[in-house]
């Protein structure tokens, strides 16, 4: 009934006051529903979005501070001064800072070490480092105004890293292509260089692994460290040596059963040369052109690169030898003596009498007397008779004492294990599928 009355009444009255009220209702909903909406959202939205004057900044706010690092290696005839000064540091903040206690820390700089400061917008010393090795040096840091120099040592870290090499080439250049760094290799060859002549032994297919550290200093790496534990496999043999740590705080290399693989003798006297000429007492000379016995090897060699003593003795003769050139004669015993001919020329150290170690560089790979080009001429005499130095064997050294064998042992067994448990993942990833 009510609806009816309220329709009766809306049709009697006239249509604009009608449309009047009608709007005026419509206004009372809308006014109702925007009421229970929180404006506050849009104000906070408003105010992180306004920029903000630069004078509501209040002096003090504190700000990190913003440095330039500047960084040389100490060439001859500099000076700490010097150095700074071409940095663009002022003369009297040098002088504050040689003025410091313990300034005489950086009055030593030396040849080849690295100086690095960070400087603040006046250039002005914050900080700095003398970085004398990898490990350690001197900081120098201003705190409160004044300079504090102390001495530094980094704290090392060791990882292992290994490596599977198949030789295609040459051992050398198939381990670069493996990413082994060039001192590793040479580490590697000394290793072995007791049962391996590296220039007569290879053969494509032989392979070799390694362990060796790596040094890192704050996670980044610093130097190559010691290598290991090697496995070669050359025509079939395997040869493996393990690092051990001595009680006389020597380190040597020994075979899985303790024995020593160093030997009294190098098989080679170049390294990673190759031999041009054998043993042969019927070979017909390349110069006189006439059957004369060839009484050694011959190892053909850069002109230069190093030659080394295969072996401990004293140098007996050293000077021109006609047909033999530029000669160094080395006695190791009563019985084993040792010959290097056609020398370019000699260790600035090498005399008669001096004693010389093995590995040591006694000379150059030359070409002087009847040579056609530079190499070395090795002969090796057992008991004053000229003996084939690739056949001769050769005495070992001093095995692992039984007092130390259990530690070896230990020591042994790890590293072998290791080196097994990265060859089987490595050929693994080698075999598709695996």
């Amino acid at each position: 009934m009510l609806v009816k009355k309220i329709v009766t009444i809306f049709k009697n009255f006239p249509k604009r006051h009608s449309v009047a009220i009608l709007f005026g209702l419509l206004m009372l909903v809308s006014i109702s529903i925007l009421g229970n909406f929180d404006l506050s959202d849009r104000k906070k939205g408003a105010d992180l979005t306004k920029k903000i004057k630069i004078d509501v900044l209040k002096e003090g706010d504190q700000f990190e501070p913003i440095y330039t690092s500047k960084e040389t290696v100490i060439k001859r005839n500099d000076s700490l001064f010097t150095i700074l000064t071409k940095f663009g540091v002022r003369n009297e903040n040098i002088i504050e800072l040689i003025n410091s206690k313990n300034s005489n820390l950086l009055s030593k700089i030396e040849v080849g070490d690295k100086i690095r400061v960070n400087l603040d917008e006046n250039n002005e010393i914050k900080d700095l480092l003398y970085i004398d090795d990898f490990q350690s040096g001197v900081r120098a840091g201003k705190f409160e105004g004044i300079y504090v120099i102390n001495k530094f040592k980094n704290k090392l870290e060791k990882i292992k890293v290994f490596k599977h090499v198949i030789i295609q080439d040459s051992m050398y250049v198939s381990g670069i292509k493996e990413g082994i760094p060039d001192s590793v290799l040479m580490d590697v060859v000394y290793i072995n260089g007791w049962d391996i002549d590296f220039t007569h032994d290879i053969r494509p297919g032989d392979s070799y692994s390694i362990i060796y550290e790596e040094i890192l200093v704050d996670g980044e790496k610093v130097l190559d460290g010691d290598v290991l534990i090697t496995e070669f496999n050359n025509k079939g043999k395997k040869i493996t040596s393990i690092r051990f740590d001595l009680a006389n705080g020597k380190s040597e290399y020994f075979s899985v059963n303790g024995i020593n693989v160093k030997k009294a003798f190098l098989r080679s006297p170049v390294k990673l040369s190759y031999i041009s000429s054998k043993y042969n007492l019927r070979r017909k000379h390349p110069v006189l052109h006439t059957i004369r016995s060839h009484n050694g090897v011959d190892y053909a060699a850069n002109k230069g690169s190093p030659v080394r003593a295969t072996g401990d003795g004293t140098v007996s003769f050293a000077e021109y030898n006609s047909g033999c050139g530029n000669e160094i004669k080395i006695k190791h015993s009563e019985d084993y003596t040792t010959r290097y001919c056609h020398l370019d020329k000699y260790n600035s150290r090498i005399k008669v009498g001096k004693k010389v170690k093995q590995g040591q560089t006694i000379g150059y790979v030359g070409s002087t007397g009847l040579a056609t080009g530079p190499h070395l001429h090795y002969e090796f005499h057992v008991n004053g008779k000229h003996t084939d130095p690739l056949r001769v064997k050769f005495p070992n050294a001093t095995p692992i004492k039984s007092s130390e064998k259990i530690k070896f042992t230990q020591v042994a067994y790890g590293l072998t294990s290791q080196l097994n448990n990265y060859k089987d993942i490595s050929l693994r990833k080698e075999v598709p599928g695996g």
